[in-house]
């Protein structure tokens, strides 16, 4: 008989606890960037609020946690996440990057427990039974040549640096001295191979051309060094970070998750030393990104940077989601909190598969999502789980007595005296409600105005609001925020052999033509098709999924390219729909023409 966490956690034994606020606020630290004056908001549900599973807009958190802890193809079980950190070859896809699927499991699975108030009895109990695999110089996996490194042990650092975040972010929510003394012995291990790995040979040796072996398996390290530095104030662990990001490039081909996470790890840096040249070289990369021509329609980023854009990753889109997060907090600036939101409501939903799993789609020459096919179960769906924390944590905001409702989202908000809940059903009507279960007269609350949203009305206990602010709250009040928006468009610029096109959205969400729904709208010229632009209108639409958009739905004439005296009338669903359906090809950027 295994022992119990041998086998893979049911959803029906996840328990409940009350969060310990003073781990909430360590692992806070860990998991996002909180600006000066600011308290990061709680996403806890009180013990007599609704569970988790319970409330609709955590369906998609639910899914994935389900997966994680139940799901098949393969089932996430004790044996099988340690002979990750064995890396005995040939065992199973990708050994060879041990540490890599155990910590993010780990790091998922934590970052639940501290956003949600759920507890995961096999976490504890796993991580028991892998720390004794560390090797004495402080690596987990197979075994280390730093005199000439090979593919393979680039891929061990990869993995290492995913199990030494893994780690630290369990010590953050659940002290533990052997995790702690397990994450700087791979800290010191990380120390003792910096002058070699941090140099200008490695990085020309291990060019874009490695990919995931690339020498982004090096400078991803400061993700793990900055944390490690925060929890131990250890110098040459912050020193080591800071070398690491003076060598850290974006560089065309490369694999942009583990440049993503080089980044993000930067950001903590900053967070931990306050080093203003930290997030000035953060910004500096993003701006770099976003004039690159590599972010997607959908608001994503693809798996590899120009010329070898040919499909996306569940692991760079969640990397983009947090970081946009993360500095949104760090500065302020609504920018990155838009560019978060885009990819919140289209890229990282459309890359959520009907099993909870997250994956790769495959892009047009232009950059265009057409498929999500490939559930990356070795990376993505549990990048994925541990994406979800940090979106729904960044859903309120508070500095000094105002709170901040940023995202249109369900959250749950426990921060000192406060107490909130969202509850949104913008995908149905475009409303959210906001309940203050517990507020003091000295408290204000603020809705954000999303750029895509032409006005934001709201109604406080009923009773009309001018703007956007109510300056005094009690406990028990309610508020009613109603977001109007319009469809919109945006050019898609000509690539290769592929025209100008149109991308339509409503609100924040992209629209497109499915085979799901529409499968005879494709065919071998459907490219060619041209949509009657005046004809697009809403329509009503049925569908029980709790990923349906039915705010979004609409439709149009076009015309045909194979027989264009017969127009047809096609329906365009919201990309998030995509979770609910088998992998379906997708059409989201449009040729189009004004009359009939």
């Amino acid at each position: 008989m295994p022992h119990a966490f041998e086998r893979p956690l049911r959803a029906g034994v996840i328990e409940r606890t009350a969060m310990n606020r003073r781990h909430f606020l360590a692992a806070s630290a860990a998991l996002a960037v909180t600006a000066p004056r600011s308290l990061h908001a709680s996403a806890i549900p009180a013990a007599a609020s609704s569970s988790v599973s319970t409330l609709p807009a955590f369906a998609r958190y639910q899914l994935t946690l389900e997966r994680v802890l139940s799901g098949p193809n393969p089932a996430y079980t004790s044996s099988f996440l340690l002979e990750d950190l064995r890396g005995t070859p040939g065992s199973r896809r990708f050994t060879n990057f041990s540490g890599d699927l155990s910590g993010r499991w780990i790091g998922a699975l934590t970052s639940s427990a501290a956003a949600f108030g759920q507890s995961f009895p096999a976490l504890q109990s796993f991580v028991r039974a892998a720390l004794p695999l560390q090797h004495p110089e402080g690596y987990f996996g197979a075994t280390f040549n730093a005199d000439q490194p090979t593919d393979d042990d680039l891929a061990l650092l990869w993995g290492n640096g995913r199990l030494l975040v893994g780690l630290l972010e369990y010590n953050s929510h659940y002290p533990d001295p052997a995790a702690l003394a397990a994450a700087r012995r791979l800290g010191d291990f990380l120390v003792s191979i910096g002058s070699l790995f941090n140099s200008s040979a490695m990085a020309d040796a291990f060019s874009a051309a490695h990919f995931a072996s690339s020498y982004i398996c090096w400078t991803q390290q400061t993700e793990g060094l900055a944390a490690l530095y925060a929890e131990t104030h250890d110098s040459r662990y912050r020193d080591l970070c800071a070398e690491i990001a003076s060598r850290m490039e974006r560089r065309p081909g490369d694999h942009v998750h583990g440049y993503l996470c080089s980044v993000r790890g930067v950001l903590d840096l900053y967070n931990a030393t306050g080093d203003i040249a930290h997030l000035i070289r953060v910004i500096a990369a993003w701006n770099d990104i976003e004039q690159s021509g590599d972010v997607l329609i959908t608001g994503g980023v693809p798996e590899a940077w120009s010329p070898k854009r040919k499909r996306t990753e569940g692991c760079a889109e969640c990397d983009w989601l947090r970081l946009n997060l993360a500095l949104h907090r760090a500065t302020g600036e609504e920018k990155y909190l838009e560019v978060a939101e885009t990819a919140a409501f289209n890229e990282f939903a459309m890359n959520q598969f009907a099993t909870g799993d997250f994956g790769h789609g495959t892009l047009d020459a232009a950059g265009i999502p057409t498929t999500v096919a490939v559930r990356a179960w070795w990376c993505c769906t549990l990048h994925g789980l541990r994406a979800f924390s940090d979106l729904h944590t960044h859903v309120f905001r508070i500095r000094e007595n105002e709170i901040f409702y940023d995202l249109p989202l369900d959250g749950l908000l426990r921060a000192g005296t406060i107490e909130a809940d969202s509850h949104s059903t913008l995908a149905a009507d475009g409303k959210v409600s906001i309940v203050l279960r517990r507020a003091a007269a000295t408290q204000s609350l603020t809705v954000r105005q999303p750029a895509w949203a032409t006005a934001v009305r709201l109604r406080h206990n009923g009773l009309p609001v001018t703007g956007l602010r109510i300056p005094v709250l009690r406990s028990g009040d309610t508020v009613t925020a109603k977001y109007e928006m319009a469809r919109r468009t945006k050019t898609v610029p000509a690539a290769e052999s592929l025209p100008a096109r149109t991308a339509i959205f409503v609100g924040p969400w992209l629209l497109g033509a499915s085979s799901h729904d529409q499968p005879g709208y494709f065919n071998e010229l459907h490219i060619d098709n041209r949509l009657l632009a005046g004809s697009l209108h809403a329509v009503s639409t049925r569908n029980a999924s709790p990923f349906a958009v039915p705010i979004a739905a609409s439709a149009c004439t076009f015309t045909p390219a194979e027989y264009p005296e017969q127009p047809g009338y096609v329906q365009l669903r919201a990309v998030a729909e995509q979770t609910a359906c088998d992998p379906a090809r997708w059409m989201t950027a449009f040729l189009t023409r004004s009359t009939s």
